[in-house]
């Protein structure tokens, strides 16, 4: 049994982007939930047979209209409105999935949602914990530091130089936000599979030389690598970033040999991604 229509909550996000897309290329009804249906991304979502649909996870009774429509639903969060309104937005959204009875809900949480000591981690933490004391069937994905977060060095790595608050010695996990869109539709085709799982998601794991010397091979350029302390990167970035550098610093929560075992999914190394988004 597959889930044959889904709620993408965040649809015009990145996330919710990638999500919709792998949904719709297995032949899954989308529904992509926005509070811009005229925006530009709602409007390619559309043009690629999405059912955009307008609403926000404020509005309970939207909410059960629209999971009243479908058998799975998919949400991620933000913290960008303040933290406790991402619980109740989160929280709110899976109890209307448990009181409709879907077949799956997933729920795109992040590495370090549990005693991380970073709070906008530690706020979808809280969430997965209101989806365990609910009565529906739900899968966690909990994605790693996002490859394309590069982008935001490209400017600095085109001119020659990449720098990022990664200690020397230290690996850090990425993933592909397109393989969380894969894993996430992977999840749907297979629900009772899924159902009970929290998957830490990454897909591939480097120093920052390693990193360096991939984007330098890619991008047919020469590339030197700074390290900056997570300490130096506190005081220019505030408390919040610097406990995420922190965090994620320290030993990744993914097995990614055995992710690559366990599920259908291609899973991008770090060159893959760079050679379909850097060209």
């Amino acid at each position: 049994m597959s889930v044959d229509s889904v709620l993408v909550v965040g649809a015009t996000g990145t996330q919710g982007g990638a999500v919709a897309r792998h949904l719709l290329e297995r032949g899954v009804e989308v529904h992509a939930l926005t509070r811009s249906p005229d925006g530009e991304a709602a409007t390619d979502l559309s043009e690629a047979g999405a059912a955009v649909v307008e609403g926000d996870l404020d509005d309970r009774e939207r909410l059960e209209t629209l999971v009243s429509a479908v058998d799975g639903v998919y949400c991620v969060t933000t913290w960008d409105e303040g933290i406790e309104t991402e619980i109740e937005r989160g929280t709110r959204t899976a109890e209307v999935a448990a009181d409709a009875g879907v077949d799956l809900f997933v729920f795109s949480s992040v590495t370090g949602a549990r005693d991380s000591g970073v709070d906008v981690f530690e706020s979808k933490g809280e969430i997965e914990a209101a989806i365990a004391d609910l009565d529906v069937s739900a899968t966690v994905v909990r994605p790693a530091y996002f490859m394309q977060n590069l982008e935001r060095e490209r400017e600095a790595v085109l001119d020659g130089t990449l720098s990022i608050p990664l200690e020397r010695g230290n690996a850090l996990q990425m993933v592909d936000v397109d393989d969380i869109g894969a894993m996430v539709a992977t999840a749907f085709a297979n629900p009772n599979a899924y159902a009970g799982e929290t998957i830490e998601l990454a897909s591939d794991e480097l120093t920052l030389e390693g990193i360096g010397a991939r984007m330098a091979d890619v991008l047919d350029l020469d590339l030197t690598v700074e390290h900056v302390s997570v300490a130096d990167y506190r005081d220019a970035a505030g408390d919040r970033y610097g406990d995420m550098y922190r965090y994620l610093n320290d030993e990744g929560a993914a097995s990614i040999t055995d992710l690559r075992a366990t599920h259908d999914v291609d899973f991008s190394r770090l060159e893959t991604y760079l050679e379909r988004a850097w060209p």
